[in-house]
C-alpha cells in the first residue's frame, strides 16, 4: 500500500480583529446551540494540533455515545463455536487403541455443549467421533459417548486427544433416517462488562490584558470545501482548553476504576462525596493480550496482530489496528520492518517504497507509517506522545535513556459493527461538555465593567472559566486489542 498524504482541512489563526466574529459564534455559545458538532469539532481540532489521539479518534470522528447514567454496561458475546476441554483423562485413555474396531469410548468435557448427533474433531483437525448418547455429568466434567466415524475397523484414536487438556470442537450433526431429533445448538450468555464516568474538571482565570487576544478555527468540510465551521475564543481560553484535552486522554489512558467489590467508592472529595473514576483503555485490555518483548521483529508483530485478529474478526470488515506508541517504539518499529525487509530479498527504492517480488507496495516515508501483513492484516503506527512525557514517565530505559513507555505499544482495533466504532467516548446526556465564566472587570466577549451600575460575580481584574465532563472511554471488545511492552535488560 504507498503511503497518501491527507492535509488537514483545519486552520487556526491568532487576531486581534474581530471583524466578522460575533457572540453567536464565541466557542462557548456555539456550544450551547450545537454541542454535539462543536464538541467533535474540538476533538478534532485538539486532536491534530495537540496529538491528543484518543480525542481524535473517538469524539473527534464521531465515535462517541452518550448515557444517562454514570454506571453503564454493555454486553460482549462470547462466540457460538468453540473448542471445549477435557478436565480429566478419560478412563479409556489408560489403553493405548481407543475406539478400535468402531467400539465406543468416553471423552471427559468441561461443558455440556455437545449433543447426540454432534460430530466432534480432535486437536490434530482429522481424527472425527460421532456423539451416540445424551451427555451426563460426573464431578466437574460432562462425560460423551462416542464412535469413530471412519469405517476402518483398525483405526482407533490418539489416547492424548482424550486426556486432561486435549480440546474437541463440533463440526456438523448428522442423523439416520426417520431420526427423532436434530444436533444440539450450543450457545454462550454474553458477559455483562461495566464501567463508570469519571468527572474532570478544571479552572482557570483570564486578565483584562489577555483577554484581548483571539484564536478563530476554521474546519472545513473535507467533502466541500465552501462549507465551514467559524469560531472563536480568547486565546488563553484556546491555551487552557488544549490543557484540557491533553488531561482528558491521560484520564482515557490511565484512569483505574476505583469502585471496591462491595461497590463503594473509598475516594472523596473536601465535601466528603466520593470521586468517581472509570476504567481507561490500558485497564480495559484483556491482561492475556498484553505480551513482552526484548527486541521487537516483524515475526512477533505478524504472530500477536494475528491473534488479535481472531478477535476482531467478528467486528466484520477489514483487519486494520492502529498502534500507539511513543518515539522509540516508532524507532524499533522502523528497525524492524527494515530488517525483515533487507532478509526477505525486499528492496528499497529511491522514491522510498518497499517492493516486494510481486510488486506489492508497502507505506514507507522514511519511518514506516502503515504496514500490510503478508497475512491481509493492517497496522497503522501513530506517534503518540504521552508515552513519551518524561514529567510522567521516569522510569529509564537502562542503555537509551529514555522513558521505557515510548516502548510501548498499545494496539487498537477500531473495526464498526452495526455502525458503532469498537472503542468509543463515552459521556453523560447534557453534560459532555459544561462550560461557563464568571465575570470580573471583563467577559469573554470584551465587555469591561465602566460604571458602578454594573454587577459583577468576582473581584478580579479579568475573569474566570468553568469546564466541566462527565466521560470516559468503551473498549466494547477488549479481547481484539492488546499490548506489547518492552522488558528493559
Amino acid at each position: 500500500m504507498a503511503s497518501k498524504t491527507q492535509v488537514s482541512p483545519l486552520q487556526v489563526y491568532q487576531t486581534r480583529d474581530f471583524n466578522g466574529l460575533s457572540e453567536t459564534n464565541h466557542l462557548s455559545n456555539a456550544y450551547l446551540t450545537e454541542p454535539e458538532k462543536v464538541g467533535s469539532v474540538l476533538a478534532y481540532a485538539f486532536g491534530i494540533q495537540e496529538n491528543n489521539v484518543l480525542s481524535l479518534l473517538t469524539g473527534g470522528i464521531g465515535n462517541h455515545l452518550t448515557v444517562s447514567n454514570r454506571e453503564y454496561e454493555w454486553d460482549l458475546h462470547s462466540q457460538s463455536e468453540k473448542a471445549i476441554e477435557c478436565v480429566i483423562d478419560s478412563p479409556d485413555a489408560s489403553g493405548t487403541t481407543p475406539g478400535y474396531g468402531g467400539q465406543p469410548f468416553k471423552i471427559v468435557l468441561a461443558e455440556k455443549w455437545f449433543d447426540v448427533s454432534d460430530n466432534l474433531v480432535a486437536d490434530d483437525a482429522k481424527t472425527q467421533v460421532h456423539v451416540l448418547s445424551e451427555p451426563y455429568q460426573s464431578g466437574n466434567g460432562w462425560v460423551y459417548t462416542v464412535q469413530l466415524t471412519d469405517p476402518n475397523p483398525k483405526q482407533f484414536c490418539d489416547p492424548t486427544y482424550i486426556k486432561l487438556g486435549a480440546r474437541w470442537s463440533k463440526d456438523w450433526s448428522s442423523v439416520e433416517e426417520y431420526s427423532n431429533k436434530g444436533g444440539g445448538h450450543g450457545y454462550s450468555t454474553p458477559y455483562k462488562l461495566q464501567n463508570q464516568l469519571t468527572t474532570l474538571r478544571k479552572t482557570y482565570k483570564v486578565s483584562r490584558e489577555a483577554a484581548k487576544a483571539v484564536m478563530v478555527v476554521e474546519l472545513y468540510d473535507p467533502a466541500d470545501p465552501s462549507k465551514k465551521t467559524k469560531l472563536w475564543t480568547k486565546l488563553a481560553e484556546w491555551t487552557a482548553m488544549a490543557k484540557w484535552y491533553r488531561e482528558m486522554d491521560r484520564s482515557y489512558i490511565y484512569s483505574k476504576y476505583n469502585k471496591d467489590t462491595q461497590g463503594y467508592v473509598k475516594l472523596q472529595g473536601e465535601n466528603k462525596r466520593p470521586i468517581y473514576h472509570g476504567a481507561g483503555f490500558r485497564e480495559q485490555i484483556s491482561p492475556a493480550n498484553k505480551r513482552y518483548y526484548t527486541k521487537l521483529s516483524y515475526e512477533i508483530l505478524d504472530e500477536f496482530l494475528l491473534d488479535l485478529s481472531y478477535a476482531a474478526s467478528k467486528w466484520g470488515g477489514d483487519h486494520k489496528f492502529v498502534a500507539l506508541t511513543g518515539k522509540m517504539g516508532m524507532r524499533e518499529f522502523d528497525r524492524a520492518i527494515k530488517e525483515y525487509a533487507k532478509g526477505n530479498n525486499i528492496t528499497v527504492t529511491n522514491t522510498g517504497t518497499f517492493i516486494t517480488g510481486k510488486g506489492a507496495e508497502l507505506g514507507f516515508t522514511g519511518y514506516f507509517r502503515t504496514v500490510t501483513f503478508m497475512n491481509g492484516i493492517e497496522l497503522t503506527v501513530k506517534e503518540f506522545s504521552p508515552y513519551d512525557d518524561i514529567i510522567r514517565n521516569r522510569e529509564l530505559h537502562p542503555v537509551t535513556k529514555k522513558p521505557i513507555e515510548s516502548y510501548r505499544f498499545t494496539i487498537l482495533n477500531f473495526g464498526r459493527k452495526s455502525g458503532r466504532s469498537n472503542i468509543r467516548k463515552v459521556s453523560m446526556k447534557d453534560s459532555d461538555m459544561a462550560m461557563w465564566h464568571v465575570n470580573g472587570s471583563t467577559d469573554p466577549y470584551g465587555g469591561v465593567a465602566k460604571s458602578i451600575s454594573v454587577q459583577r460575580s468576582s473581584g478580579i481584574d479579568g475573569y474566570e472559566v468553568h469546564f466541566l465532563s462527565q466521560c470516559g472511554i468503551m473498549v466494547e471488545d477488549p479481547t481484539s486489542c492488546g499490548e506489547l511492552i518492552l522488558r528493559a535488560i
